[in-house]
């Protein structure tokens, strides 16, 4: 019994190992056969001469496996032999990072009523800039002036779509006015309240504006309170460049201590001239360089002043006070309005307080 028990096991053992075997030579014959097949592949998608690009790839992406992206990676990639989604537990990635990001970005862009209004507002002078050059170009086509009205529909649509996003725009500046109240400067506590008061007036003017265009105030006078509403933002930009004008001498005064604390007074230069009309160029030159200097340094404190004196044309031309011509005061509004988007895309570059 023992004998024949033991030729039993023999047999099995034997017979385990063939299959063994077998199973491990058909392993070595499927991988080898992989390994050619993926090479011949490569080898026409590198190619391009038999067309199979757009088949592999519709497979691949109907089946759940690689993107086109991965697929010229791996034919870029040198010394590799396994396709995208060929080796164990590859699944598709999650994408490029950046359309991700600049989609949040632009939903945090949108979900501010500012930014939303500023859009818009550059929208509006660009329709203003391109109706201005249509003139200027003396266009007395048909065509031309049927996109002449469509620009101008266009820009009253997208301005009275701006009042409709101010609106309440009044209590938020005065809450800026109140807030300004606390500051240790005195001039600025001044410069910026008045500014932050004068702009509440503005908004309220505009929100009434608004109701007479619209409808709602239908024995508006609409010409009278488009005057008023543009007087006060005429006060409240004045009273800004004031405070970048301020902003700026103490910019100067402390740029100007610091250079003399780090020069000695026999390298200091000195104003060498024989005529008094010399020594005044001499010193100008000195302080303008000076300033340059100054404004490189503060990023914020010059786009604000940029912006400043771009909205500055528009209510001068408005009230009559600045003639100039609408090309102009299209272009200085889509300035002060790209201007005014980077700085809500990018907070650091806004002037505080």
């Amino acid at each position: 019994m023992g004998t024949s028990e033991s030729k039993c096991r023999k047999h099995k053992r034997a017979e385990m190992g063939i299959r063994g075997g077998s199973h491990t030579l058909v392993d070595q014959e499927e991988q080898s056969m992989t390994k050619e097949t993926n090479q011949t592949l490569r080898h026409r998608f590198r190619g391009g001469g038999c067309g199979c690009r757009p088949f592999m790839d519709s497979v691949l992406v109907g089946a759940g496996g690689s993107s086109p992206s991965q697929w010229e990676r791996a034919a870029a990639a040198p010394g590799s032999d396994a396709l995208p989604g060929s080796g164990p537990g590859t699944r598709s990635g999650p994408g490029p990072v950046w359309p991700r990001a600049a989609m949040e970005a632009w939903v945090r862009f949108s979900a501010q009523s500012q930014a939303r209004e500023r859009l818009l507002r550059a929208a509006q002078y660009a329709c203003a800039l391109a109706g201005a050059a249509l003139i200027r170009a003396g266009n007395g086509s048909g065509g031309g002036s049927g996109t002449l009205s469509r620009l101008q529909h266009l820009e009253a649509h997208l301005s009275l779509g701006r009042k409709l996003l101010r609106l309440g725009g009044s209590a938020e500046a005065l809450g800026g006015a109140q807030r300004s109240l606390h500051l240790p400067d005195p001039v600025l506590r001044f410069c910026l309240t008045l500014s932050h008061l004068n702009r509440a007036l503005f908004l309220a003017c505009d929100n009434v504006l608004w109701a007479g265009k619209t409808g709602i105030l239908p024995g508006l006078d609409t010409d009278k309170w488009s005057q008023r509403s543009f007087r006060y933002y005429l006060f409240a930009l004045v009273v800004n460049l004031s405070r970048d004008a301020y902003e700026i001498r103490v910019l100067l005064e402390r740029t100007e201590v610091a250079r003399k604390r780090g020069k000695s007074p026999e390298n200091r230069p000195q104003l060498q001239a024989d005529g008094r009309i010399q020594r005044l160029r001499l010193q100008l030159q000195l302080q303008l360089q000076l300033l340059l200097q100054v404004l490189r340094d503060n990023p914020p404190l010059l786009l604000d002043l940029l912006r400043n004196a771009c909205d500055l044309v528009i209510p001068l031309e408005k009230l009559g006070l600045c003639r100039s011509s609408p090309g102009i005061v299209a272009f200085c509004g889509l300035t002060s309005s790209v201007l005014s988007i980077l700085t809500i895309l990018h907070p650091w570059l806004k002037l505080k307080p």
